[in-house]
């Protein structure tokens, strides 16, 4: 019994969190071809988190504040060092151009990254991942980096292997502090923070956006 749960449990992660993610990313397939499975997929997902709400959104656990501002706010700074550094590198030009160019813009994205892009990939990739998934992973690493490569490879449709790179490491960091959290809201939060920040420093147009 306990076998045939984790065969189906580990089909349904490859579809959902791999292949799908895949076709959509390849951009030889015709993009009404790669959409078609997605409100079936949709569907399918807000199914599943309906039928176990309870599970999802039960009780967390305490989070101290202080501890989690201390902690987002070193990796802040090193995250800010390195993209500073790296688009000084690149194109000067770019260098906080957005928020002090067009800040209404910059407010506008900041909102619309928030709402269609931070909550929802919360949801989908830390909430119902991790109640969905865990018990597949005995090592607490090892599922980090499984999500972090299926957080990563979503991102597949933007072409860039910056993207990549920079998704995969904040879906390390991102998994990490939901397992310790067990929060949505501190996750979401942190997400936003690195996330704002990429659009703040310049990288925007770097990462596909319009900033």
């Amino acid at each position: 019994m306990k076998l045939t749960k984790r065969l189906k449990r580990s089909i349904e992660l490859i579809l959902l969190f791999i292949l799908y993610p895949i076709l959509l990313g390849i951009n030889s397939i015709p993009l009404s071809i790669r959409l078609s499975f997605a409100p079936f997929v949709a569907i399918y997902i807000i199914y599943l988190s309906y039928k176990h709400r309870k599970k999802l959104f039960k009780k967390r656990k305490q989070v101290k504040p202080r501890q989690f501002w201390y902690k987002v706010s070193l990796r802040w700074l090193i995250i800010a060092i390195a993209t500073i550094l790296y688009v000084l590198s690149m194109d000067p030009n770019l260098l906080f151009k957005s928020i002090l160019t067009r800040p209404i813009l910059w407010i506008e994205m900041i909102f619309i990254y928030t709402f269609l892009s931070v909550i929802p990939q919360e949801f989908l990739y830390r909430i119902f991942y991790f109640q969905r998934y865990r018990f597949l992973f005995k090592n607490s690493p090892i599922f980090f980096l499984v999500n972090a490569f299926v957080f990563s490879i979503a991102h597949l449709m933007f072409q860039s292997f910056l993207v990549l790179g920079i998704t995969f490491i904040g879906g390390y960091l991102f998994a990490y502090t939901y397992h310790k959290t067990k929060s949505m809201f501190w996750v979401s939060v942190e997400h936003l923070i690195y996330g704002g920040w990429l659009f703040t420093v310049g990288m925007g147009k770097m990462l596909g956006f319009p900033i």
